[in-house]
C-alpha cells in the first residue's frame, strides 16, 4: 500500500516555452516545504493508447516502425496518440485499424501507466483487443510501418533477445504474460 503523500511540491509559477503539434513544454517553479524554488521541465502530452491485439491462435500484432529520435526501426505494439476530445477506447480501435487493418470485436481496458513521469505527464491506456476482423483504415501519411503477427511466446523471447526495446511494448507484453500466468 502506498504511503500517504507528504511534502508535495507546489507550483509558484508556470510558463509554456514551446507549443508543438504533438507536445508542449512548460517550465514550472516549484517549492517543497520551505526550501528554495526549483525549476522543473515538463513535457505535456495528450495521452496515448497501447494495444495487445491477439488473434484466435494467440498471435500478437507488432508493428515495425522507423523512429527518428533513435535513428532506427523498432518493433512495438500498435499504439497512438489520443486526439483532442477523443475517448481512449475510440482511439484504440482507430489506431488498431490504421496500423494492422483489423478491428476488435472485444476491447478490454487493462489499466495504464505513465510513460516517463520524471519529465512528462504522458499517460498510456492499455487495451486487450480480441475477436479481430479485417477492417482497414488508411494510416497517417507520416507513418511508415509494417504490421506482423508473432506468437505471444515468441514476442516475449524477442524482449529477452533485445529485439523489442520499446518500453511501453515491453510493459504491455509482460503485463499480458503475467495476467495469463495467474489466470
Amino acid at each position: 500500500m502506498p504511503e500517504e503523500e507528504e511534502n508535495l511540491p507546489w507550483t509558484i509559477h508556470s510558463r509554456r516555452v514551446y507549443k508543438g503539434r504533438l507536445v508542449n513544454v512548460r517550465l514550472d517553479n516549484v517549492v517543497v516545504d520551505d526550501g528554495p524554488a526549483r525549476v522543473r521541465e515538463v513535457v505535456e502530452h495528450p495521452g496515448a493508447v497501447l494495444l495487445l491485439a491477439l488473434d484466435d491462435v494467440d498471435n500478437v500484432f507488432l508493428v515495425r516502425q522507423y523512429r527518428h529520435p533513435v535513428g532506427r526501426h523498432l518493433y512495438e505494439l500498435p499504439a497512438g496518440t489520443i486526439d483532442d476530445g477523443e475517448e481512449p477506447a475510440v482511439c484504440a480501435e482507430r489506431e488498431l485499424r490504421e496500423e494492422t487493418g483489423f478491428r476488435p470485436r472485444r476491447l478490454e481496458p487493462l489499466g495504464g501507466f505513465f510513460l516517463s513521469p520524471g519529465y512528462s505527464n504522458e499517460y498510456i491506456h492499455l487495451f486487450l483487443a480480441t475477436g479481430l476482423e479485417e477492417s482497414p483504415l488508411e494510416a497517417a501519411e507520416e507513418e511508415h510501418l509494417t504490421a506482423l503477427r508473432v506468437p505471444l511466446a515468441e514476442a516475449l523471447r524477442m524482449i529477452e533477445r533485445r529485439e523489442i526495446e520499446d518500453a511501453k511494448s515491453i510493459a504491455g507484453l509482460l503485463l499480458l504474460a503475467q495476467r495469463r500466468a495467474v489466470s
